[in-house]
């Protein structure tokens, strides 16, 4: 329950301010109210969820702070394993640098989906690449909140997408070359234009 429960959230099928009502989520996966509850509080722990002010449950809505706070720390955690990836051999180094190679520019919503799981997968590896648990099981508390706000303005903004994906692709770039200091510069201008791109979209859905 908790797995389903997190994917549509994440994935936006369920869409931040959606109700969340016990009964029908019960019904739903054939339980009791007691084990949806219990997954609703794992839920909220993770920030996925919230109690609504009348409404039992909602998720989550995407707020401006929110984002600002995970902007903030993206830029300070991700480009702490650049200078460990440009030390990688050959073979591992270009399984990471061609990881948005053979995506196309103008996407359908299965070549969306696929973009986006390489998005998760490279900067999970970014954090990785440190080789420090700590950090990582830090980063891992933000990356389902991260996950989320990506997707919701990814499946909305075309022109976003395919700028996003030119991003990806200059910071691959820089470390094919082994150029640490580019490849942080690149990374630090796309996780700017990504914070930039939400906020717009929060914005604009506020209006």
């Amino acid at each position: 329950m908790y797995d389903e429960l997190e994917r549509v959230i994440v994935d936006c099928t369920l869409p931040p301010g959606a109700v969340l009502n016990d009964s029908d989520l019960a019904a739903q996966f054939g339980v009791s109210r007691t084990p949806v509850r219990d997954t609703l509080h794992l839920l909220e722990s993770s920030g996925l969820v919230e109690r609504g002010r009348s409404t039992g449950w909602v998720v989550t809505p995407i707020r401006m702070r929110d984002i600002d706070e995970l902007a903030e720390l993206r830029a300070l955690l991700e480009p702490a394993g650049l200078p460990k990836i440009v030390q990688w051999d050959n073979e591992r180094l270009e399984r990471l640098g061609s990881l948005f190679d053979n995506l196309p520019g103008s996407m359908l919503r299965a070549d969306t989906e696929q973009y986006l799981a390489r998005d998760d997968e490279f900067h999970r590896t970014l954090i990785a690449a440190t080789e420090n648990s700590r950090l990582e099981r830090m980063y891992h508390v933000a990356d389902r909140q991260l996950a989320r706000c990506k997707r919701y303005v990814t499946f909305q903004d075309d022109a976003r997408r395919a700028a996003s994906l030119e991003e990806h692709r200059a910071v691959c770039r820089c470390l094919m070359n082994r150029d640490p200091d580019s490849a942080r510069s690149a990374l630090l201008e796309h996780l700017e234009r990504a914070h930039d791109a939400l906020a717009a979209a929060i914005k604009a859905s506020l209006t």
